[in-house]
């Protein structure tokens, strides 16, 4: 019995035989492995490319949903948040982002204050401000993908996209298998 097939792809093309000789015997040759294998040095090439592309991307989605959440006083918290590009680390792609501001953390974790609070600010009093822990300038941001600004800012924001992320992912997937037609 002796079975021949031909693939035919955009970068190489291979006939291979697979004859049964006997019982014990399976043979199998395979014309055009260096193409093959061109293509595969290529596919692992295009793909850490694409992918560290397609994460800085998201990366910078997640920077702007985190900016558009968090809380908003006078702006020095919204300012210090920022994104890095994606970079490969050992078998990982990494994308490293937030705040250097200890004030963040506090402000990401810290439960609502109840009740309607005065903010007082360089001998001033602002009577009423804080509303059930969100300060007029925060009440005055828009809502940013169905989530209000305001506690948990980065997790919202995360959650927010988790819908790109999919999408990222299958685009990943696509660009790498169709050679990328970028």
């Amino acid at each position: 019995m002796s079975l021949l097939i031909f693939q035919e792809t955009k970068s190489f093309s291979g006939l291979f035989t697979l004859a049964r000789k006997d019982d014990d015997f399976l043979r199998i040759e395979w014309d055009g492995i260096n193409e093959l294998e061109e293509y595969f040095d290529k596919f692992e090439k295009d793909f850490e490319r694409i992918l560290l592309e397609e994460y800085t991307k998201y990366g910078m989605l997640v920077e702007e949903g985190t900016k558009a959440l968090v809380h908003h006083d006078e702006g020095d918290l919204e300012d210090s948040i920022s994104f890095d590009k994606a970079k490969r680390v050992g078998n990982t792609v990494i994308v490293e982002g937030g705040s250097n501001s200890v004030y963040a953390l506090r402000r990401h974790e810290e439960p609502y204050r109840y009740g309607v609070h005065d903010k007082y600010d360089n001998g001033s009093k602002f009577s009423n401000y804080y509303v059930y822990g969100r300060g007029r300038g925060t009440l005055g941001k828009p809502q940013w993908r169905g989530y209000k600004p305001g506690r948990k800012f980065l997790q919202n924001a995360i959650n927010a996209t988790n819908p790109d992320y999919d999408k990222m992912n299958e685009r990943i997937l696509e660009r790498a298998l169709d050679g990328d037609k970028k």
